[in-house]
């Protein structure tokens, strides 16, 4: 055995399928910030400012230029309903409604739902029930549209009865309708109409449709996408309406609707063509009622206008007119109302050409007439005489005093102002204006000038809605004295005059009458002239007058009756008597006392026994040619 040298390892053999590790030194690693490229920043940075300026420009492009496609889905979920405001009242003095607004039914239809087969059967079910012509129902159904109206405001019945149809395509919506309660004629020429639309077209309807008509509202829903339905919960944004504000009249309904009554009955007995009536309280110029009839021209019976005669009609009003005159004539200290006049018994002047001759009607049977004899029998010499004294421009700043020649303050649409020239001094034209002829005034005018007279001689401007009442300027036109001293003239017309038939028993009436020719289509006042130089007059038939109790004056009513053709037709006689009824209606509606001492008896109405007028003439003011 061999020794091992001390201090000396054994070997180890080496083989292929043996490593020998080698021992390698740890190395340190130390983390560092990465190196980022300046220009990765700025692309990126760019990148997003494109983006959100892209993003920002479509929501803007949505907003201000929504694409009808996108819109058209949206839409279909939100949902804007208009809520219609209540129509305003047109209303009497005691608020009560002439005119207002009620639910009606509007029958609608899908037109696309009809085939060609079904639209003959459908047309002719639904015209049997609705006044829609069939022919129109016809072209409205077989248009290519999704909407189309059966019938407009239609009353329940009939929308019971097309509903009872089944018919499918067909719906229903409620819609208001403007009505009246005393019949759609009550006060149709000042209250006016509103069309279909609700919307005023004449009259006051007009004047305050903004007023009238209020704000509509509105809600917006949310809706099923198809829009049929409203989602449960949903988010709701409403909108409240404003009704439209009530516009209060001075008119008592009753008293106009019954004035309308009684006038068109005076009117289709005298055989006229129109009539008007206005009724008014003196002191204030409140208007009670304003009356306007008219014949048909198609079916020739006296029916309602919508023209506003009384304030757009002018006529030449004839011995109404005396009263202005004879007071332009006291106010002048022209006369008093007892001096002794002597009358011939006609007026003859020389004109270009030939002579004009001024006659009465009556024969002049007394030695001296006074003007309060003058006036009571509406003399139309005594009325020139004394018109002659006052002279031509004394006598036309009288009428303008009055009012005559200009609008009133009411200002109606379309109003006349009348004719009223100035006059020269040629005794013709001064002869004419004094009796009534060769000018031309409104019914409204006449009625003014006469409130002037029953007011102690202070004129007050016509009133028609109660917020006016009050705020006239009155102004003095004649004297307290004057205008007294012609009342009690008038009143002597109806006590023993050509007005007896305007009596209204209990109470004091003072009056005039008028019977005037009319100016005729080719001119001068004699119509209709044949071969012979024969022809026919135009007449005018009226009556002004004031009713008084123990507290003085109290109405004013004037009724004005165009062309009556029968056998009578002066004032006194057709006129005179519808004044006594609407008068006699209107005190007891009014609630007017009557006078402790004032007049009675019977009143007479067309009843040719003791009238002053006879059939070929009466208190005519044009000269007889």
């Amino acid at each position: 055995m061999t020794a091992r040298r001390p201090g000396k390892a054994p070997t180890r053999s080496v083989t292929s399928r043996t490593s020998v590790r080698r021992k390698v030194p740890r190395r340190t690693v130390v983390a560092t910030r990465p190196t980022v490229c300046g220009k990765r920043v700025a692309t990126l940075g760019l990148a997003l400012l494109v983006g959100f300026g892209m993003l920002s420009y479509r929501l803007a492009d949505l907003q201000l230029t929504p694409d009808p496609e996108l819109q058209e889905g949206l839409g279909t979920r939100v949902i804007t309903q208009e809520l219609p405001a209540p129509r305003g009242e047109i209303t009497d003095r005691w608020e009560r409604p002439i005119s207002h607004s009620l639910p009606a039914i509007t029958i609608e239809a899908n037109p696309r739902v009809f085939t060609a087969e079904q639209l003959p059967f459908v047309v002719a079910q639904l015209s049997e029930l609705v006044d829609t012509p069939p022919g129109v129902l016809m072209t409205r159904l077989s248009r290519d549209s999704s909407f189309a109206y059966i019938a407009r405001q239609v009353d329940e019945a009939t929308a019971e009865a097309v509903r009872d149809l089944e018919i499918p395509g067909i719906w229903f919506r409620n819609e208001p309708r403007r009505t009246h309660p005393n019949g759609p004629c009550s006060g149709l020429a000042i209250v006016g109409r509103t069309d279909i639309d609700h919307v005023g077209i004449s009259g006051l309807e007009e004047a305050y449709d903004s007023s009238l008509t209020g704000v509509p509202g509105s809600v917006i829903l949310e809706s099923s996408a198809d829009g049929e339905s409203t989602i449960p919960n949903g988010e709701q944004i409403i909108e409240p309406a404003q009704p439209g504000q009530n516009v209060r009249t001075t008119l008592d309904r009753n008293v106009q609707y019954q004035t309308e009554q009684i006038l068109a009955e005076a009117v289709e007995g005298a055989v006229g063509q129109r009539g008007i009536a206005i009724v008014m309280i003196p002191e204030t110029g409140e208007i009670i009622a304003a009356a306007n009839v008219q014949r048909s021209s198609e079916s020739g019976v006296i029916e309602c206008t919508t023209t506003n005669l009384s304030a757009i009609w002018t006529y030449e009003p004839g011995s109404i007119i005396k009263p202005l005159t004879m007071a332009a004539v006291l106010e002048a200290n022209a006369a008093s109302p007892q001096e002794l006049l002597q009358l011939p018994e006609q007026l003859v002047y020389n004109v270009e050409g030939g002579t004009k001759t001024y006659r009465d009607y009556f024969a002049h049977t007394e030695t001296y007439y006074t003007p309060t004899d003058v006036m009571a029998l509406s003399s139309n010499i005594g009325t020139i005489e004394l018109a002659t004294r006052l002279g031509a421009d004394g006598l036309y700043h009288a009428f303008l005093g009055f009012g005559l020649g200009s609008r009133t303050a009411l200002e109606f649409k379309g109003e006349a102002s009348g004719i009223l020239d100035p006059l020269d001094s040629h005794v013709l034209e001064l002869s004419n204006a004094a009796i009534g002829q060769s000018i031309a005034v409104t019914g409204l005018q006449m009625l003014q000038s006469y409130n002037t007279i029953a007011n102690g001689g202070v004129h007050v401007d016509p009133v028609l809605l109660t917020d006016d009442v009050g705020l006239s300027d009155p102004h003095r036109v004649v004297s307290e004295e004057t205008a007294g001293a012609v009342l009690r003239m008038m009143a002597e017309v109806v006590a023993r005059g050509t007005g007896t038939r305007a009596l209204v028993p209990g109470y004091e009436i003072a009056g005039k009458t008028g019977t005037s020719w009319q100016p005729c289509a080719m001119g001068g006042y004699l119509c209709d002239i044949d071969e012979d130089g024969n022809g026919s007059r135009h007449y005018a038939a009226s009556f002004g007058g004031i009713i008084s109790n123990d507290h003085g004056p109290q109405l004013s009513i004037i009724v004005i009756i165009d062309d009556p053709t029968t056998d009578l037709y002066g004032g006194g006689a057709v006129a005179a008597p519808a004044f006594a009824e609407i008068a006699a209606y209107a005190v007891r509606q009014l609630q007017i006392l009557p006078s402790t001492a004032g007049p009675t008896g019977e009143r007479v109405r067309a009843d040719p026994a003791g009238v002053l007028e006879t059939a070929g003439g009466s208190d005519s003011a044009e000269p007889t040619q």
